[in-house]
């Protein structure tokens, strides 16, 4: 397959055979800012095997172009949801060492979020009520994102169940790396009390994978 890559706008994007561009599902047009990122689309699309995963450079950047304005209202809707379970907000521990943990970690990425988008937030001390605030300076906040940029805070919201952490690993302020042992404190802390789980293993091992990939898009697009 012949593709050519050419550049508008500071935008790179795809040509085949000279004539056709490359679409998405929804009729928009493939494009990527970098001229690396474009590199990448070509080589993975010329080994004719369409990836199955989710956060692969290739489909995470169709689903960036793909994005309808209802499938992006209903994004930052489900982002809003998933603020208001963040487990950065979650105390439901019996544990008091833990919670200490958690308070002296967490707490200040609350803090910086809260004090960012003039929210009132509460910890979550029960899995059945959830804290509710005003979100406006937030929504505001998710309207300015472009597609790419909200795929990422998506996916890693989805991934990690923390709207917070996330946000600051769009703003730079954490790596992947700070953000997979974040939001890992529980997890780690019973496994230095109890041992480690076999079958745990390769879930962690695939989630820290998943970060990764959604990290290398993200540096992609910047």
């Amino acid at each position: 397959m012949n593709i050519k890559i050419l550049k508008s706008k500071n935008r790179y994007y795809f040509l085949i055979n000279e004539k056709k561009k490359i679409l998405t599902p929804n009729g928009n047009l493939l494009e990527v800012p970098r001229k690396t990122h474009a590199e990448i689309i070509v080589k993975e699309i010329n080994k004719q095997i369409q990836s199955k995963d989710p956060c692969s450079l290739v489909n995470l950047t169709y689903f960036s172009c793909n994005l309808s304005l209802d499938e992006k209202k209903r994004i930052k809707k489900k982002l809003i949801e998933i603020l208001c379970f963040d487990i950065v907000l979650f105390r439901c521990f019996e544990d008091e060492e833990l919670e200490k943990l958690i308070n002296k970690k967490l707490n200040p990425f609350m803090d910086k979020f809260e004090k960012k988008f003039k929210l009132n937030l509460t910890f979550i001390y029960s899995i059945v009520i959830s804290p509710k605030f005003k979100s406006r300076n937030f929504n505001n906040y998710l309207n300015k994102l472009d597609n790419y940029q909200l795929t990422v805070l998506f996916k890693l919201a989805t991934l990690t169940n923390s709207v917070i952490l996330s946000y600051f690993f769009l703003i730079k302020e954490i790596s992947y790396n700070a953000l997979f042992k974040l939001t890992n404190l529980e997890y780690n802390y019973q496994q230095k009390r109890w041992g480690v789980v076999s079958e745990q293993i390769q879930i962690e091992k695939n989630y820290y994978e998943s970060l990764k990939k959604i990290s290398f898009f993200f540096k992609n697009i910047n």
